[in-house]
């Protein structure tokens, strides 16, 4: 009895053991397809474990194994680690949990760090919209969410604090997400690329315009506006048709910012030679590099004619903004940027420069845009004792 009962508990042992075998099997099996198209993907992303990380939770979800899907899933893994560095860069300055050595680098981080959260939902929303078109869109938005990253660490190299390495450590986390999703971008041929930057209508504004629809900016006071930057602050935030903001001839001393919320801008001169926008900050007087320009534009869509945008801080102060420009699709025409090191900052997005003048020593165009220059002159100054004038530079 002993001995049939041994047999009949080993028979059902192996039948039971068998069967999960089975399971387990099959279930690998069923897997197998996405485990390897997302293995064979993240291979060939700059991070594959992190690329594995985003992806893994497909692997026992039913969804279709092709590279938009993962791309997608990568953007809202992007977009949600993102999300989480708002309180950590809100709270940087409390407590002296990050001690700035140059002026604005935890508001330059702030300022980046808002941008690039619109930078990955404009990107999810064009690929969920599957206009093959748009691609190229959502390229331009993840380079640029990249070198937003990038300038917020060259800013946080000076800094220091407990929070620092923590904050330093969640960027690199963060963006290694932002860097899989740009590489998982399928490549455009020639006929898919988008052509808005070599538009003729980019060379200049209209010279016929409704002045009744202009705000008019005078120093003397004789216009709407004795500044540029009430002007700015006065205009409607993300407006879809064009602000004409007119500046008569003269010196304007004054630092000015043009926003991400403001777009569409067009600023308008009365010439190059005769209405100024001047400047002074320095990387030397405690600013950083982003923060140094004489004008700085974030606002989508901007448009200068007829201007000259100087920074006068003097070749002994290093770097020295004369223009910023962190907004896509924007274009200068007729317009004169002087300066010594660091006088024209492409920095981001796609941007058109057509019969300008650009002067300086050092690095004086530099940045990471896609950057078009038309009929532009290029003006080399005498740099100081023991330097070499270097025209342009990548960062």
């Amino acid at each position: 009895m002993a001995s049939s009962s041994k047999a009949i508990s080993i028979l059902f042992i192996t039948i039971f053991f068998s069967s999960t075998l089975g399971l387990n099997i099959s279930s690998t099996n069923s897997l197998s397809p996405n485990l390897t198209s997302i293995q064979s993907i993240c291979q060939s992303t700059p991070y594959p474990d992190s690329c594995f990380d985003s992806l893994k939770l497909s692997i026992s979800i039913n969804i279709s194994p092709d590279i938009l899907t993962y791309l997608l899933q990568t953007l809202h893994t992007a977009l949600s680690e993102a999300t989480k560095l708002t309180n950590l860069f809100s709270n940087g300055g409390n407590s002296n949990d990050i001690v700035e050595k140059q002026r604005g680098t935890l508001q330059d981080c702030k300022e980046l760090h808002e941008t690039t959260l619109s930078i990955l939902e404009k990107t999810v929303s064009s690929i969920k919209d599957g206009d093959s078109k748009k691609l190229a869109d959502a390229r331009v938005y993840l380079s640029a969410a990249l070198t937003n990253k990038n300038t917020c660490l060259e800013g946080l190299d000076s800094a220091l604090g407990p929070l620092k390495p923590v904050m330093v450590k969640s960027l690199i986390g963060t963006y290694k997400h932002v860097s899989n999703s740009l590489s998982m971008l399928p490549k455009l041929g020639k006929r898919h690329r988008n052509r808005r930057l070599s538009c003729r209508v980019l060379r200049g504004v209209d010279d016929e315009y409704n002045p009744r629809e202009v705000v008019t900016v005078a120093v003397d006071g004789t216009g709407n506006f004795s500044t540029i930057g009430d002007a700015i602050r006065f205009a409607p935030n993300k407006s879809k048709e064009r602000v004409m903001i007119y500046v008569r001839e003269g010196v304007y001393e004054e630092n000015v910012v043009i926003p991400s919320c403001k777009t569409n801008i067009v600023l308008i001169g009365d010439g190059s030679e005769v209405t100024f926008i001047t400047g002074n900050r320095s990387v030397v007087d405690g600013w950083t590099t982003f923060r140094s320009a004489t004008l700085a534009v974030s606002g989508e869509g901007f448009l200068a004619r007829d201007i000259t945008i100087q920074n006068r801080a003097g070749p002994e102060k290093h770097q020295a903004v004369a223009l910023r420009v962190s907004a896509d699709l924007a274009a200068f025409y007729r317009c004169t940027f002087n300066g010594y090191q660091d006088t024209l900052y492409v920095h981001s997005f796609r941007q058109f420069y057509r019969e300008c003048n650009i002067s300086g020593t050092i690095d004086y165009i530099f940045g990471n845009a896609a950057a078009v220059f038309q009929a532009c002159n290029i003006i080399s100054r005498m740099p100081m004792p023991g330097q070499f004038t270097v025209i342009t530079a990548q960062s």
